[in-house]
């Protein structure tokens, strides 16, 4: 599902009118009846309702009056309240008005703030209060003339239900950011496609339930390449993992190779490679510090392991390497990372792995802070795609920011790592975000606050390589875009499987672990065929 820029949307409706001949007024008419029908979910029955429309003075305030006529039109009591004198509506929104006025729908016209204030304390007690105050257009935070209206819309929540028209007011459309006062929506209906503010928080906490409602733009205006930006969806996750063919083997569905572990961190490459496992990879071997041995042999027993040399402190030793690459020969992709520390060895070690791999990496945790802060490091001589997957810690140390900075731009961040630099990154976190070299972004929508625990990076990315080797196994390594599905449909279902989890066991008591008998659940609800 397209997420589109403000510029981008302004295209699509411009586009709309000057190719496909479709009037503005159209779309306006269209985008009011889609409010109406959430008017009429929330609500169940409109016959007396009463209901308040704020109107704003551009487009946004003509969609709300759209929604006033047909509230009207089917028995309900609305009452219109304009921020402004109705001479400053121009076109659509002009005519719209000149309907509601024939129509005699009651106005009210607030003034200046302190009057305002006084008027609306004399507003009545509604059921459903519509904010069509400001739409995607706003620039700038919400002034002093607005702000009662907006604290009134906030308070009057708690009796009524609040539907914002397109995104509540107050927000940039472009932003994760509260810029200041907002409305606070128990639904939102947004049209044609999401917006930045109804995907990433804090911003998309004010949204409530979102709807995206097509109001008449051609579905091929959405097709331009140059909208790069998605939420993962059950479609995208389906084509990653075509029916198995009847005469399967083990061999088809890819051999994951996982560098990991170190003494005492034995359970990061158990979880990593029985993740890969539950996700269906072909085979799956740990490539181990020989003191590890002994702590994994069995307990997964459909994991194989290959033990190699370590240093004193029981990690990875730089003189395994022609070994370990000796062994990626045969694999189809590596994570490189879960449990291996930065010890100088061994972050030597996963330099030269990353550098002279002969199949796809994926670089996790200690993989990663091996890196920092040089990612112009992280580059395969070998032509393969590298993918890293950091919590916003890691990234932060690797591009030399603050996690503030990470986490408050996390689209930006993401993206521009994988542009300057040329690998994928998923970018974990509540919304995880996958992004490509490309410019292509994808946004994530699965996943609970009770999968912030210890081991929950291990299992994605087991299931991350799996979808790796997947994608070189059916691919031969020629589709980047396709990557960049596996990838998210990786994401998409390591959060299916939390939260299944977290209505089982609850947020608070669930442990990574959790995660792995859950994932066939995961699976079967998006896959059952």
């Amino acid at each position: 599902m397209k997420i589109l820029m403000v510029h981008q949307m302004t295209d699509v409706d411009r586009l709309s009118t000057e190719i496909y001949r479709i009037p503005p007024l159209i779309l306006m008419e269209n985008a009011g009846r889609a409010v109406l029908e959430e008017v009429m979910e929330v609500s169940q029955g409109l016959e007396g309702l009463p209901a308040l429309i704020f109107c704003g003075r551009g487009n946004n305030g003509g969609d709300g009056l759209v929604v006033a006529r047909h509230l009207a039109v089917r028995g309900a009591r609305p009452e219109i309240v304009l921020m402004s004198d109705p001479s400053s509506y121009r076109g659509e929104a002009l005519a719209n008005w000149e309907i509601v006025h024939a129509m005699g729908i009651p106005v009210r016209i607030l003034g200046a703030p302190s009057a305002a204030r006084r008027q609306l304390r004399t507003l009545g007690d509604p059921r459903v209060v519509v904010d069509a105050l400001f739409g995607t257009g706003l620039s700038k935070p919400i002034g002093s003339d607005i702000r009662p209206v907006v604290q009134w819309i906030n308070q009057a929540a708690a009796r009524a239900a609040v539907v914002s028209v397109d995104i509540p007011s107050g927000l940039f459309a472009d932003s994760p950011c509260v810029p200041g006062p907002a409305v606070r929506a128990q639904r939102t209906v947004t049209f044609t496609a999401l917006k930045v503010a109804l995907v990433l928080p804090p911003a998309c906490d004010l949204a409530g339930r979102v709807k995206v409602a097509p109001i008449g733009s051609p579905t091929e205006l959405l097709g331009n390449p140059e909208y790069r930006t998605e939420l993962v969806d059950e479609a995208i996750v389906r084509q990653t993992l075509p029916r198995r063919a009847r005469d399967s083997h083990k061999g088809a569905y890819g051999h994951l190779y996982v560098i990991a572990g170190s003494r005492g961190k034995s359970g990061a490459a158990l979880m990593t490679g029985h993740a890969a496992l539950r996700s269906g990879a072909g085979l799956v071997t740990l490539l181990l510090p020989s003191g590890l041995q002994r702590d994994v042999v069995g307990r997964v027993p459909e994991l194989m392991t290959e033990p190699m040399p370590e240093t004193e402190a029981g990690t990875l030793a730089s003189s395994g390497l022609d070994e370990v690459l000796s062994h990626l020969e045969e694999a189809d992709a590596v994570v490189v990372g879960p449990g291996l520390t930065t010890h100088p060895e061994t972050r030597d070690l996963v330099h030269e792995v990353v550098r002279r791999s002969p199949v796809p990496v994926v670089l996790d945790a200690d993989g990663i802070n091996a890196f920092a802060p040089k990612p112009e490091r992280l580059r395969n001589e070998m032509g393969q795609t590298v993918t890293i997957t950091p919590h916003p810690g890691e990234m932060a140390r690797l591009v030399g920011c603050t996690i503030s900075e990470v986490q408050s731009r996390r689209l930006e961040t993401a993206s521009g790592a994988s542009r300057e630099h040329g690998f994928f990154t998923v970018l974990k976190g509540f919304q995880t975000v996958v992004a490509a070299p490309d410019g292509r972004v994808l946004v994530n929508p699965t996943g609970n606050p009770g999968m912030a625990t210890g081991g929950s990076g291990d299992i994605l990315a087991g299931m991350i390589g799996r979808f790796v080797a997947g994608w070189r196994r059916r691919f031969r390594g020629a589709d980047l875009r396709a990557l960049s599905d596996h990838l998210a449909a990786a994401v998409y279902l390591h959060g299916r499987a939390g939260d299944i989890a977290a209505k089982e066991v609850g947020e608070e008591s669930l442990v990574a672990t959790d995660l792995l008998p859950r994932l066939p659940a995961a699976f079967l609800s998006v896959f059952d065929r």
